[in-house]
């Protein structure tokens, strides 16, 4: 048997990157604002990423798109999204002739600037490029079932559905159709499958269409490590991928990191705050169409916090080179399904338990020897370095990779 990484087949090589002109592009897919339930204007969620070296951004908010006029409301009150303080802190930032307020009914209110306005303030050719999108926010039976729409024209409204399981695939499924409405590629994640317990590990091995979910969420509320009763986003992954390559025949399942960012203004405590989690997508050029391509190759990885200059696979190896810190340590699991003998004469092999670690260490470049007999192989790093605004008390900074599936 030969393998294939699910990267790029540009990285298969170690000259990849010298042989063309791909390079790593820094984004989040998955961040609030005023538009929606976000505590800041959508300039200022603008800035932060820009000023924090991402290439590019989506701006996801709830069932929206910020391409219409919405005003909202000024309250000097506990818990106000918008007081006047801030508005002043606007016009101090940005000048009295950028913030637009008025008076209706004796109550004032503030103009959100738009993705256009955004765009037109903060995009840099080669540099910064916003990616339009929305969180599409649905449920089944008050359980929230939430998917991300990347590169879309108009809004896609929830379509609901008589299960978890439907109500997903009908909004992967719009999201598709949307694309090839507008001849445009379009992506779909699954966010955070743990938030309110919503989805199950079967709902997500069994997504169809697209194959991409949220294996790190920075928001606070959302388990990511699961409870006594319900296994973490890492742990899903892996049964996920070994039932859909072992048995639904459903190809790689992707994962994300995302930092689902609602808080600007308040400290980390408690809040959900930028920075936390984002993907780092290997593509020709920093577009829309091109970060997607990438994205749908698996040409890109998940990150808290740790950061990889390239990765390497020729079927025998795999070999990840890490962006190495002075002081810090890092220690590299490989994680995969092995298929076991026949042990019941009936002639298929069977298949071992889903995410064992396969092998462990802590030398850069890390590498991996194929034994032949993995269903697939995934990466997971781990430094040493605390996270500096971390998910969780005692978090370090990591990166997951994405799976090395056997053909």
């Amino acid at each position: 048997m030969r393998f294939r990484i699910t990267l790029a087949a540009s990285l298969l090589l170690a000259v990849g990157c010298a042989r063309d002109s791909a390079r790593w592009y820094r984004g989040n897919t998955h961040t609030h604002t005023l538009w929606s339930d976000g505590d800041a204007a959508p300039e200022l969620v603008a800035e932060w990423y820009v000023e924090h070296d991402y290439d590019f951004l989506v701006l996801s908010d709830h069932n929206i798109l910020s391409n219409t006029q919405k005003w909202f409301p000024i309250i000097d009150a506990p818990n106000s999204r918008l007081t006047t303080e801030r508005v002043d802190d606007l016009i101090a930032r940005y000048g009295a002739d950028h913030v637009e307020t008025r008076e209706v009914d004796g109550k004032r209110e503030m103009r959100l600037r738009t993705l256009d306005e955004l765009r037109a303030r903060y995009e840099q050719p080669g540099e910064f490029i916003f990616i339009q999108g929305e969180e599409i926010t649905d449920h089944f039976n008050r359980q929230p079932v939430h998917i991300n729409g990347m590169n879309l024209v108009d809004l896609v409204k929830p379509r609901g559905g008589n299960s978890v399981r439907e109500v997903m695939q009908n909004n992967i499924d719009a999201v598709i159709e949307h694309g090839h409405e507008h001849d445009r590629p379009t992506l779909a994640h699954l966010n955070h499958p743990n938030f309110g317990w919503g989805v199950s590990v079967e709902d997500i091995a069994h997504l169809r269409g697209e194959n991409f979910f949220e294996v790190y969420n920075g928001h606070r509320s959302v388990n990511n490590y699961g409870d006594t009763t319900h296994p973490g986003t890492e742990q899903m992954w892996d049964i996920a991928l070994t039932e859909r390559l072992t048995e639904l025949h459903l190809g790689p399942l992707y994962g994300l990191a995302t930092d689902d960012a609602h808080n600007y203004h308040q400290a980390p405590e408690g809040h959900s705050n930028p920075g936390r989690g984002w993907i780092m997508v290997r593509a020709k050029s920093l577009d829309a169409d091109s970060i997607l391509d990438a994205m749908h190759r698996g040409d890109f990885y998940a990150s808290s916090g740790v950061m990889i200059d390239r990765i390497e696979s020729n079927g025998k190896k795999l070999t990840i080179h890490i962006q190495a810190e002075p002081g810090v340590a890092y220690t590299t699991r490989f994680l995969g399904t092995r298929w076991l003998p026949d042990s019941d004469g009936d002639g298929r092999p069977e298949v071992g338990p889903a995410g064992e670690v396969l092998d462990q260490t802590m030398d850069n470049p890390a590498t991996y020897t194929f034994t032949g007999d993995e269903v697939y192989v995934r990466a997971v790093i781990i430094s040493s370095k605390p996270h500096p605004n971390p998910f969780a008390k005692g978090d370090l900074e990591m990166a997951w990779l994405q799976p090395v599936v056997r053909n």
